[in-house]
C-alpha cells in the first residue's frame, strides 16, 4: 500500500513538474513578447502624491499598451553620472534631461533623433519654436520638451499685506520693484524687500528687459559679446541701485540660492527671482501655507517683458533596439497627450497638490485652465540662453567678477566693468571658437 501511494505521489509530483515546466516555458515565451522599458525620473516614496500620480499614469499606459512593461527608477539626470552610465551601456531607455545638455549628449552619440516619429505627431505644431529649436542639433531633433520653467518673481503675499501693499498686484515694472522692495524692507526686524544672487542666470533677463543682448553674431557669423552695450549697462546699474541707492537687498549678497530660498521661506525676504518648480519644495520642505506666496512675471524693463526659459526634455537611448525605441516613443507620446495632461491636472487638484504651470506640456492648449494659459502667456516673451560655443565659460566669467563687484563696491562702475569684460570675453573665449554651437 505504501509502495502504491509512493508511486502515485511520485507520479503526481512528475505531473506537477511537467505542468510547471510547461507553464514556465509559456511564460518565458510570453515575456519575450513584452518590451521592458527602463524609465528614470520616477518620483521617490518621500513624495507620495507625486509617486501616486506616476504609478497611476503607468497603469493607464500599460493597460493601453499591454505589450510594454514600465520599470521605473528613482533616479534623476546628473550630467557626469549620466554620461558614465550611458558610456557603460547601462543607461535608461527614456529619461528627462536638462535641455541645455542636448548638444553635448547628442554629439556623444547617446541620443536617438526623434524626427521620424514627430512627423505624424499632432502635438508638434502646438509647441513654440523657442522650445522645439532648443532640442535641435544640426537639422535633427534629439528630444521633445517635457515641461518648461521660466524665471518668475516669487513673492510673499503675507508680507505684502502686512506692508499695506496689494498681494494681488505685484510689481509690474523696474520702478515698481524698487518702490515695493523699499516698503517691504525692515532691517531692524531682519526683513529685506528683495533677494538677489549675482549670477548671469538672473542678470541676462534684465539685459533683455532693457532691450539688449548678451551675445550677438557679427556679419561673418562669429559670436561677439554684447553685454558691453548700453542696455546691459543700464541693467547692471539698476542692480547697483537696488544694492546701494534703494538698500533693499539681503546683507550677504554672495549667499547661495538655497540659502536665499531658506530666507524667503522664513519670511525674511519678501521677493526673490526663481522658477515655479521650486514651489513644491517650499511647501514640502518648509511646511508653509502655499497661499502665503505668489508667482508673477518678472517686472518689465525699459524695453518690456522678457523671461528666461528652460526645462527638461524627453530623450531616447540611441543604443536601444528599434523595437525599444518605438516603445519609448509610445510612452513619451502618451505622457504628453492632452488627455493625459488634463487628467494629471485634475488629479493634482483632487489630491490638493501644489501645481506649477511648468509641470505640464506646453503643447496643451486649454485657455480656461490657469496653469496651461500661464505657460502659453510666458512663452510669448520667453528667451533662451545664447546658443554659442564658449557660452558656459562666458557665464562663469561674469559670475565671478563684474556681477559680484557691482554689488560689493559702492564705487564700482557698471560701464567700465562690462566694457572690460566684454573685450576679455571676445579675446580669450569667443574668438577661440566658431560662432554657433554645433
Amino acid at each position: 500500500m505504501k509502495t502504491v501511494f509512493l508511486v502515485i505521489l511520485l507520479a503526481a509530483a512528475g505531473y506537477g513538474l511537467n505542468q510547471y515546466l510547461t507553464q514556465s516555458k509559456d511564460q518565458t515565451l510570453a515575456d519575450k513578447n513584452i518590451i521592458h522599458l527602463t524609465l528614470w525620473n520616477m518620483p521617490p516614496k518621500s513624495l507620495p502624491l507625486d509617486r501616486q500620480i506616476w504609478e497611476e499614469t503607468v497603469a493607464h499606459f500599460e493597460q493601453a499598451n499591454p505589450q510594454i512593461k514600465i520599470e521605473g527608477v528613482e533616479r534623476e539626470y546628473q550630467p557626469e553620472e549620466f554620461v558614465t552610465v550611458m558610456a557603460g551601456g547601462k543607461g535608461p531607455d527614456v529619461v528627462k534631461v536638462w535641455v541645455g545638455a542636448i548638444q553635448t549628449l547628442a554629439n556623444l552619440g547617446f541620443l536617438e533623433p526623434m524626427d521620424s516619429w514627430m512627423q505624424n505627431w499632432g502635438q508638434k505644431d502646438f509647441i513654440k519654436p523657442v522650445l522645439m529649436d532648443s532640442t535641435k542639433v544640426g537639422d535633427l531633433h534629439y528630444g521633445v520638451p517635457a515641461d518648461s520653467f521660466f524665471l518668475f518673481l516669487l513673492y510673499r503675499k503675507d508680507l505684502f499685506a502686512k506692508a499695506g501693499l496689494n498681494p494681488e498686484n505685484p510689481p509690474a515694472t523696474w520702478d515698481d520693484l524698487a518702490n515695493d522692495a523699499k516698503i517691504l524692507t525692515h532691517r531692524v526686524r531682519g526683513q529685506y524687500g528683495l533677494g538677489l544672487v549675482p549670477k548671469t542666470w538672473y542678470f541676462q533677463d534684465f539685459v533683455w528687459q532693457a532691450g539688449g543682448e548678451m551675445v550677438r553674431l557679427d556679419a561673418a557669423g562669429k559670436a561677439r559679446a554684447a553685454f558691453g552695450e548700453a542696455p546691459a549697462v543700464a541693467a547692471l546699474k539698476f542692480w547697483k541701485d537696488l544694492r546701494f541707492k534703494y538698500d533693499v537687498l539681503q546683507p550677504d549678497v554672495l549667499m547661495s540660492e538655497p540659502e536665499l530660498l531658506h530666507l524667503f521661506a522664513l519670511g525674511k525676504v519678501a521677493m526673490i527671482l526663481g522658477t515655479e518648480n521650486e514651489l513644491p519644495a517650499l511647501v514640502t520642505r518648509y511646511k508653509i501655507d502655499p497661499q502665503s506666496f505668489g508667482i508673477a512675471p518678472l517686472p518689465a524693463g525699459p524695453a518690456g517683458h522678457a523671461a528666461h526659459l528652460s526645462g527638461d526634455v524627453y530623450v531616447i537611448n540611441a543604443a536601444d533596439t528599434a523595437e525599444k525605441k518605438a516603445a519609448a516613443w509610445k510612452w513619451i507620446a502618451f505622457e504628453l497627450d492632452p488627455l493625459n495632461q488634463i487628467w494629471k491636472w485634475n488629479r493634482m487638484h483632487d489630491l490638493k497638490m501644489v501645481i506649477f504651470p511648468g509641470a505640464f506640456s506646453s503643447a496643451v492648449q486649454v485657455a480656461n485652465v490657469p496653469e496651461f494659459k500661464r505657460v502659453q502667456d510666458a512663452i510669448d516673451t520667453a528667451r533662451v540662453e545664447p546658443h554659442v560655443n564658449g557660452w558656459p565659460q562666458v557665464r562663469d566669467l561674469l559670475d565671478e567678477s563684474p556681477l559680484q563687484e557691482v554689488l560689493l563696491q559702492a564705487d564700482a562702475d557698471p560701464q567700465a566693468l562690462l566694457t572690460t569684460y566684454a573685450r576679455e570675453v571676445d579675446r580669450e573665449i569667443l574668438s577661440q571658437r566658431a560662432g554657433v554651437a554645433p
